[in-house]
């Protein structure tokens, strides 16, 4: 039997024999950038989120895995012009490990929203996540531009969720013991307008990295990505 094939994202396990459906998995990676805001102790962070599903060989032909998720990098980004970081930012996406199957979410909320302005014109592609109190999501156009509104309760909830369910694993990185420091800082609370408030923070910063990580697996689900296998819209600009 042949090994598998990469093709860009596309995992492939070839076969001449035309009783066999072949089936695409996938392997992808989704990069969270928090932008840092104008308080005090907040920085600038991001995360990578490896999402693959691996097709096999069974007894009927061919099926595919169980899907895997896992934080592989966290990390902050030091002080600097949001240029600079535009920069950066076509660097993480370009890396030759990442090139050409990693997709990227951005806060565009506050001074993310003209950062995002920046990186149109350094031609990094991304997805613009405008954070909102609550747990709606929508989303508007401008400019031609697709902005994502979604509520920040409902992006700390969801990544909770999967890495208590399984579906989101952490895996060995360097940052990995503030992820979980800032991961376990996180509280709920009811306001007194019957609302839930979620928040959380370390010594070092405000959960800058968790919040990354958030956006990242937001966007490993979101429709636009192709996260069904074998369906994929055009990347770009959505």
């Amino acid at each position: 039997m042949q090994e598998l094939v990469e093709k860009g994202e596309e995992l492939i396990l070839p076969c001449s024999d035309p009783a066999v459906t072949i089936l695409k998995g996938h392997r992808r990676f989704l990069l969270g950038l928090d932008v840092a805001q104008a308080a005090a102790g907040d920085k600038t962070a991001y995360s990578i989120i490896l999402d693959e599903q691996v097709p096999e060989w069974c007894d009927g032909g061919q099926r595919l895995g169980k899907r895997r998720r896992e934080i592989i990098k966290c990390d902050h980004i030091p002080q600097m012009s949001y240029s600079d970081l535009a920069v950066v930012a076509w660097n993480l996406v370009n890396d030759p490990a990442l090139k050409g199957r990693c997709y990227l979410a951005v806060d565009s909320s506050g001074v993310g929203r003209a950062f995002c302005d920046i990186l149109n014109t350094k031609s990094v592609q991304h997805t613009r996540v405008t954070m909102t109190s609550g747990e709606s999501e929508n989303e508007v156009k401008e400019r031609n531009t697709t902005f994502n509104n979604v509520g920040r309760n409902r992006l700390l909830s969801t990544l909770n969720s999967a890495i208590h369910t399984g579906d989101l694993s952490i895996g060995a990185f360097e940052m990995r013991d503030l992820l979980r420091q800032e991961l376990e800082s996180f509280e709920a609370e009811i306001t007194k307008a019957g609302r839930m408030k979620i928040e959380g923070g370390t010594k070092f910063g405000h959960a800058d990295i968790t919040v990354s990580a958030a956006l990242a697996y937001w966007l490993s689900d979101h429709r636009t990505v192709g996260a069904h296998v074998g369906e994929s819209q055009l990347r770009g600009y959505w």
